[in-house]
């Protein structure tokens, strides 16, 4: 077990598989005692479970954050039963594949509510508990999406309205001791990734990538803990790509 966030507390959405699993794993392994969010009750508690059986802290506090008067008991059940609440990490989200023609407004409210509203009510419901630990950190999972994708318009301008919102809140939070950051996966080996056609275009575009593979959850999970910790602590309002050279071919 690490120690660069002993004695600390982290809630993490979406934590009931893939990247969010990896981050609660990665969180607990370095100290936090850490919330896991997820829709599914028990698939929290699978993971809330195999972080205690690694000797780690952990309890579920599932529930939809989809919907906003949500963020405000799930944030207090996380202090209730841990304690405090020094690191936020927004990282559930859904993903659409649909023509821009197709798309409903039932999906578009659904994919804002999820990946944009959800990380704003619960910074909201946190931000005294943030304060009060005299090192709050807030982090967005974002994605290399924010460029635009051909067929995914609800999730591209969701993850770009959640970079928008990071900058924001680092800006605005910065003098209450709470820093903002955000990461930017690139494909990476998870089941949304299998999602339809998904793997035929990840399969196609990370052949062309400078690290030419897809990535791993628990490598998202690395720059996760490290903006969570103090080893950052003069970074704000950043976002740091996981993407394996995306930007750069």
């Amino acid at each position: 077990m690490g120690s660069s966030l002993d004695g600390r507390v982290a809630l993490v959405t979406g934590a009931g598989r893939g990247i969010g699993a990896a981050i609660a794993t990665r969180l607990a392994a370095d100290g936090a005692a850490v919330a896991v969010n997820d829709l599914d009750a028990a698939t929290a508690q699978a993971t809330v479970d195999r972080i205690r059986e690694g000797g780690g802290g952990a309890v579920a506090v599932p529930g939809d954050i989809g919907e906003p008067s949500l963020a405000g008991r799930i944030v207090e059940g996380t202090v209730g039963e841990l304690g405090a609440l020094d690191v936020l990490v927004n990282n559930a989200g859904i993903l659409h594949r649909v023509p821009f023609r197709e798309y409903t407004a039932g999906q578009w409210h659904r994919i804002l509510a999820v990946n944009l509203s959800a990380p704003f009510f619960l910074a909201q419901a946190a931000v005294d508990h943030l304060a009060a630990s005299g090192h709050g950190a807030i982090v967005n999972i974002c994605s290399v999406a924010v460029t635009g994708f051909f067929r995914q318009i609800g999730y591209d301008a969701s993850k770009g309205g959640l970079l928008t919102l990071t900058r924001s809140l680092a800006v605005e939070l910065g003098r209450e001791g709470i820093r903002a950051n955000a990461v930017a996966p690139g494909f990476v080996d998870t089941e949304i990734a299998e999602t339809g056609d998904l793997a035929k275009v990840r399969n196609k575009t990370v052949a062309t990538l400078p690290l030419p593979r897809a990535g791993q959850p628990h490598e998202v999970a690395d720059a996760v803990a490290w903006l969570a910790s103090d080893e950052s602590r003069y970074v704000t309002g950043q976002l740091v790509h996981v993407d394996g050279g995306w930007f750069r071919h």
